[in-house]
């Protein structure tokens, strides 16, 4: 089985990129995806390597520019992600102030509760004749 680190040892011996299709052939990987970070998870090469177009290289064999066009890309991605959520925050609190909430009505009997559609006020009790009437405008006739 191989390890990452013997992936380690793979990427400085070469000093240079490395495709990860060719790392996932030579060490017995089906597909690249290991590399990448997926799921919440890092790439099995995320301690050791940065990641680039043209694969992968050890970050002790990577040059001052290759290190810092990484590091400035993961920076602008992560803002992007900071401002993506900052927006949907907007967003969300908008909508949240403007939706109403159902109204829940518990029925005197059994307690079942009654959710109301959003789009429809709650249904009123026709007036009964004798009785007081609670709908606006209407009167016991």
């Amino acid at each position: 089985m191989t390890t990452p680190a013997h992936i380690e040892q793979y990427l400085l011996a070469r000093a240079d990129w490395v495709p990860s299709r060719e790392l996932a052939a030579r060490f017995g990987y089906r597909d690249d995806r290991v590399f990448r970070t997926a799921g919440g998870r890092p790439g099995i090469c995320s301690d050791f390597a940065i990641s680039g177009d043209r694969g992968l290289k050890h970050v002790a064999c990577a040059t001052r520019t290759e290190w810092l066009t990484f590091k400035h890309r993961l920076r602008r991605h992560g803002i992007s992600e900071l401002v993506r959520v900052r927006n949907l925050d907007r967003v969300r609190a908008n909508v949240t102030r403007t939706i109403k909430r159902p109204a829940i009505e518990f029925e005197r009997d059994t307690g079942q509760a009654v959710l109301f559609p959003q789009t429809h006020s709650r249904p009123q009790r026709p007036c009964v004749a004798g009785a007081a009437c609670t709908t606006k405008g209407a009167q016991a006739s």
